[in-house]
């Protein structure tokens, strides 16, 4: 299969208790649509994958990333729909085989058409490559740059002279904004010291952006709750960026990148409802579950579990 999009590729499928609308999963209320041609019939939102794990290799890190998108979906299909008459759409995915720049423009365009059509885009990655594409399509729909909230072990800020990785996409994101003279506004939470060099944080500090590192969250909870809020505070617009190796390694085994000394599930949802519950989120994206490394498929159910977890906390907020 080359670089492209494709649709209808999924099966969903799962447990049935009835039709009647208090009985229904997942399954039984999504529906697979073109984005590019397709018209929704209400607004809610739409899942869409990227299939990649050349940005993961590229970063010399473990693939196995790209079957992600269906590993969470399976995890999805069965999960009770608590959200009433608001839409969800299953747009598809991006596939990345050779060129992972073509394969960032075209899940760019995805989530713009997404966002055109009045809908949520949820990117379900996939390397955290899948988060350049993502906010890309953002800025060209909102025709400026969200604030970005981004969970993650790492900056991923690298330098990209010789291509993208999966460690790239916030510097990438960080240039688009100096070379059109916006304010670059970056959150990252659960940074690692033993994740990141030196020369990481002093770009991230050059960039002027902002993080909590685990230690702040485990030590000094006050102060991190204060950036955060600080944060979003002064933000309109937010696009949420979710890498899996953030969490520690005990309940996210199947990563890339595995933390020992990671965020808790309780910390992370302190944090991630506080920011759902402003009602600013208008875009989000997960990755780097690597279902091949995964244990019992601990990590793609964790992963699907934030999904439903974000529509829970969003849905009222975004009056859909």
């Amino acid at each position: 299969m080359n670089d492209g999009y494709v649709t209808g590729n999924f099966d969903w499928v799962g447990r049935i208790d009835g039709n009647n609308f208090d009985n229904l999963r997942w399954h039984q209320v999504v529906k697979k649509i073109n984005i590019e041609r397709d018209m929704p019939d209400k607004k809610g939102y739409c899942l869409v994958g990227f299939k990649s794990d050349l940005g993961v290799k590229r970063n010399f890190g473990r693939i196995g990333a790209r079957q992600a998108p269906d590993a969470i979906r399976k995890y999805l299909s069965s999960m009770p729909w608590h959200f009433g008459n608001v839409g969800l759409y299953d747009a598809g995915d991006v596939v990345c085989e050779s060129s992972l720049e073509k394969s960032q423009e075209i899940l760019g365009n995805i989530v713009r058409n997404i966002m055109n059509k009045g809908l949520f885009p949820i990117v379900i990655g996939g390397g955290h490559e899948s988060a350049f594409g993502s906010i890309r399509g953002v800025y060209e729909k909102l025709k400026k740059m969200p604030s970005i909230i981004n969970f993650d072990a790492h900056f991923d800020m690298r330098d990209y002279s010789k291509g993208a990785t999966s460690g790239t996409s916030f510097k990438q994101i960080a240039d688009i904004c100096t070379q059109n003279k916006e304010v670059f506004k970056y959150l990252c939470v659960g940074i690692q010291k033993s994740a990141n060099t030196i020369e990481l944080f002093n770009t991230a500090a050059q960039y002027k952006a902002k993080w909590v590192d685990m230690d702040m969250i485990r030590f000094n909870e006050k102060s991190a709750v204060k950036i955060v809020d600080e944060f979003v505070n002064n933000s309109e617009n937010i696009h949420l960026s979710i890498c899996m190796d953030v969490f520690a390694q005990s309940v996210a085994t199947g990563v890339s990148a595995p933390q020992p000394f990671g965020l808790s599930i309780e910390k992370f949802l302190k944090f991630f409802y506080y920011i759902a519950a402003t009602g600013k989120i208008m875009s989000f994206d997960i990755a780097e579950v690597s279902p091949a490394l995964d244990i019992n498929n601990q990590t793609s159910a964790l992963a699907a579990h934030i999904i439903f977890r974000l529509i829970d906390k969003t849905v009222l907020k975004l009056n859909l």
